[in-house]
């Protein structure tokens, strides 16, 4: 049996063991905490480079959609000079995107292609890197004792700017005009629409299934409506349809992201009731995020829309800036280069694109004279197209959209009860698949708001 003096002589040899072991296990910990940083590194790296991919495809493809040239629904594909827009664009928001602080440094040529020219359904595909190829790889911090002293990052991202001109979902927009336009196409003498009440063919043509609808015609004119000047006066429900005459409607402010508004707009007080000309101004004045889409919605109409002539007056003042000093040759809103006097009484020109939207005095936005995107100006809005079945005033729960018309409003005229005149920019047709409403079917495809034309990231 061992003694206590023998024990305590073997105890010398163990001392120092659990230091040692202590210091091993450091080297590793030390080792897995620094693998741990530069992969927490790395990580957030490729979020970054996500990011930029993102944007530069969105971008690109919201630059073929704000130019009719580009998608139209027409088929065919798109020009050289799209793509070059497209890539320009691209770059320039990737770009802006910093990947660990460092710009990702997007080729024109190598990291922005097309896997679609189709001008009704351009596609987009983005990357952005910080790697060997581009000169700019992400630097290693604690694996450079390994002899690691950088690494690749890359993130692609692929947008489209989307017509719904074929079998896919249909379209539907925000920010829509509360102004209901019949089909009726005063450009279209060649295929007339008989429910129009004076000589007009259609914008687009009705197919089987109510909603469904393809383009009558596409580009500018002759062959399309694109550029073709547009007035708007106001007409009665239960009346037969006619070109540019449009019905007062109230958008139901139900969506959940809010209303929004110019510093111009007077609001409805405590939002106004069914058939308040406060509604109907404020919808025209702020963007209804309460989307109209391609089938049947409820909406309900005004007894005429020429009660609703001052309110009319008062919404697009605000909306486009009009002032109505200087009448008729200068009314601070924006207009398009072309028009030499922007708020003169009678319709504008033709004018063929691609369309250049110059900023008015009255812009607050940017300078007097610069150009301006499309997009950015309020002066750029979506109206929709109904199938011109007659309706009544009151709710309609049945008023089918059958397609959407971009427009460019030049002015309106005070002394002509309210007369809006514009400036057709697109054309958008609902397709022939999914459902307007969103039941039985696949739901609508979203336009932001001024335009009927979708912006989406459809994978990464």
């Amino acid at each position: 049996m061992m003694t206590n003096q023998q024990a305590s002589c073997k105890r010398p040899g163990d001392r120092g063991v659990s230091i040692l072991m202590i210091a091993v296990s450091m080297i590793f910990i030390l080792g897995m905490a620094g693998l741990g940083i530069d992969l927490a590194s790395l990580y957030v790296g490729r979020s970054q480079a996500q990011r930029a991919a993102d944007a530069g495809a969105l971008a690109a493809a919201n630059a073929l959609a704000n130019d009719p040239t580009c998608v139209n629904g027409g088929g065919g594909t798109i020009t050289a000079d799209c793509e070059i827009l497209a890539r320009q664009r691209a770059q320039a928001v990737g770009d802006l995107n910093l990947i660990a602080g460092v710009s990702p440094d997007i080729q024109l040529n190598t990291d922005v292609t097309f896997l679609s020219t189709s001008s009704s359904d351009p596609q987009v595909q983005v990357v952005a890197s910080r790697d060997t190829t581009h000169n700019n790889p992400m630097p290693t911090f604690f694996v450079k004792i390994f002899g690691i002293h950088s690494a690749n990052v890359s993130a692609k991202a692929v947008a489209e700017a989307y017509t719904s001109s074929g079998s896919g979902p249909p379209v539907g927009a925000t920010c829509v005009k509360p102004w209901l336009i019949p089909n009726c196409d005063p450009g279209n003498a060649a295929n007339l629409n008989n429910k129009c009440a004076q000589t007009a063919g259609y914008f687009v043509i009705p197919q089987s299934g109510g909603m469904s609808s393809t383009l009558a015609r596409s580009g500018s004119p002759p062959n399309g409506p694109v550029g073709e000047p547009f007035t708007m006066k106001p007409g009665s429900p239960g009346s037969a349809a006619a070109p540019g005459q449009y019905y007062a409607a109230f958008i139901p402010d139900t969506a959940t992201a809010p209303t929004q508004c110019p510093a111009c707009a007077k609001t409805a007080p405590g939002g106004g009731g069914v058939g308040s000309a406060a509604v109907y101004r404020m919808n025209i004045e702020c963007c209804n995020q309460n989307p109209i889409v391609c089938g049947s919605n409820t909406l309900t109409l005004q007894t005429t829309a020429g009660n609703m002539v001052g309110p009319t007056e008062a919404g697009v003042n605000c909306l486009i800036h009009q002032s109505g000093k200087g009448w008729p040759s200068n009314c601070g809103q924006d207009h398009l280069s072309g028009v030499t006097s922007p708020c003169a009484s009678n319709p504008p020109p033709v004018i063929d694109p691609p369309f250049s939207a110059i900023a008015g005095p009255n812009n607050g936005l940017v300078a007097a004279d610069q150009s301006i995107d499309m997009s950015n100006s309020g002066s750029t809005v979506a109206l929709p197209i109904w199938d011109g079945t007659p309706l009544q005033s009151g709710q309609n729960s049945n008023v089918m959209v059958v397609g959407f018309l971009q427009l460019f409003i030049q002015n309106q005229d005070s002394k002509n009860q309210g007369t809006v005149y514009g400036t057709i920019m697109n054309v958008t047709a609902c397709g022939s698949g999914g459902s307007g409403n969103g039941t039985g079917g696949t739901g609508p495809v979203i336009a932001p708001g001024g335009t009927s034309i979708p912006v989406r990231l459809i994978h990464e």
